[in-house]
């Protein structure tokens, strides 16, 4: 009878040992699913970031005749752009953070190819835009 005891406690702390580390598997699963989703968040966040300095700046350019590109400054009439220190600003306000390049061409034909590179952790993503000088 003591025999048959001792082996149901056994069986229990046994199952128990098992449900514990199924659940220990199934936390570490989850947090690494949770890991990967908020670093695709973060760089789809980047992404847009760039994605709606270019338009902006692209928008900008646009309405203007002419514009002056040097030392990743952009100058045309109204405003100007500069990168310093990997950021963009816009008369002087933040446009946006981890630029790794910003490079406006003049191309044929009164068009203009906008390109920004944003920095995620080791990751470079670029961005371009063309547009039409007015």
């Amino acid at each position: 009878m003591r025999h048959r005891q001792a082996f149901v406690l056994m069986d229990f702390l046994f199952g128990l040992i098992v449900l514990a580390l199924i659940a220990i598997i199934v936390a570490k699963a989850t947090l690494t699913l949770q890991r990967y989703s908020l670093a695709k968040s973060s760089q789809s966040l980047v992404q847009i970031e760039a994605s709606n300095a270019a338009d902006i700046i692209r928008n900008y350019l646009e309405a203007e005749s002419s514009f002056h590109f040097v030392d990743s400054t952009l100058s045309f009439a109204a405003h100007t752009i500069t990168l310093q220190n990997s950021t963009l600003f816009l008369d002087g306000i933040v446009l946006m953070q981890n630029v790794a390049r910003f490079d406006v061409r003049a191309l044929s034909n009164n068009a203009f190819s906008i390109d920004i590179c944003s920095l995620f952790g080791t990751q470079i993503h670029c961005i371009n835009r063309v547009g039409w000088l007015q």
